[in-house]
């Protein structure tokens, strides 16, 4: 029997959703905290990262829900290198935006101006270049954005910044400009295709913008990460990565929630060579009920599961 590791901390409202998505596709699916018990590397006979994080309980591949960066690139690492599949954000989910950035640029994805910052001297003359709103990127995936509204507000943050010490926390991102809140989506990819979008009620996403976050995932080689799209001066730039994108509201854009989505990548990932067909792959959401708005845009659509609006 197949099983399934979804690598989190807590089980929160996401999690549940995936746990039900893969048992209905027939897998097992197991929840994996961080370990309190040490992970065998080498030299320890049968050890694996199955002892550590199941108590010897096989596991096929691991769907990474783990806020905790450090810790989950740590386990992605260890897995890759046992042989365990993952399904993660790619090289987001194990670099940090330096590195990301890096190669987003390098392949000519459209990213909004920015400047690596060394330290407070380097981010002030950055500001003073860009003018403001502007917006400071930590390197770490689980240090939030920091809006810089004004010259004040950048002086307080920068000096804090400093105060805390070490490189660490020395080095940052400088973007220009902010996300506009009218035209900024987070595009939820899975598997290479964009399947739900946080967006409000009876907004559209506009189909530049998935494409351009179905290119990004793919060149990251993530099967689940959140792009974030924002239009800033009438083009679409890549503004940020999720690695671990929140889809409790998300609107699906296509034939399926992120967690079906999900489930579905898995019987994919574990289809035997006797070329049998998992029932989940069988299976179609209900019919998309106004979804596609036209060439430029794509609109959500409503699922209703057992009387429950799930989303909409």
């Amino acid at each position: 029997m197949f099983t399934v590791g979804v690598l989190c901390a807590r089980v929160r409202v996401e999690e549940k959703e995936l746990l039900a998505a893969l048992a209905e596709a027939g897998v097992v699916p197991t929840p994996l905290a961080p370990a309190a018990v040490p992970m065998p590397l080498a030299s320890v006979p049968g050890g694996s990262l199955n002892h550590g994080l199941t108590d010897g309980a096989p596991v096929d591949l691991v769907v990474d829900r783990c806020h905790d960066r450090t810790v989950a690139a740590a386990m992605l690492r260890v897995s890759r290198a046992q042989g365990i599949g993952t399904i993660d954000a790619g090289l987001a989910a194990t670099a940090d935006r330096l590195t990301v950035v890096g190669a987003l640029a390098a392949a000519g994805i459209p990213l909004p101006p920015t400047y690596l910052a060394f330290g407070e001297a380097a981010a002030t003359i950055a500001l003073a270049e860009f003018g403001f709103p502007s917006t400071i990127m930590p390197l770490a995936y689980d240090s939030d954005q920091i809006v810089l509204p004004d010259i004040d507000t950048a002086e307080a943050v920068l000096e804090h910044r400093a105060m805390l010490g070490g490189t660490a926390a020395a080095l940052a991102l400088v973007q220009r400009g902010v996300a506009p809140a009218a035209s900024h989506w987070t595009i939820i990819v899975v598997g290479g295709k964009a399947v739900a979008a946080t967006i409000a009620e009876g907004a559209v996403c506009p189909a530049a913008a998935i494409t351009l976050a179905e290119s990004v995932a793919n060149l990251l080689a993530a099967g689940l990460v959140g792009i974030e799209v924002a239009a800033i001066a009438g083009s679409f730039v890549a503004w940020d990565i999720v690695p671990i994108p929140e889809y409790r509201h998300a609107r699906p854009l296509a034939d399926a929630t992120v967690a079906f989505a999900v489930a579905r990548l898995v019987l994919e990932r574990s289809r035997t060579s006797a070329g049998a067909t998992p029932p989940l792959l069988q299976k179609t959401a209900p019919p998309l009920t106004g979804a596609h708005d036209g060439s430029d845009a794509v609109r959500p659509q409503r699922e209703v599961r057992d009387g429950v609006v799930l989303v909409g």
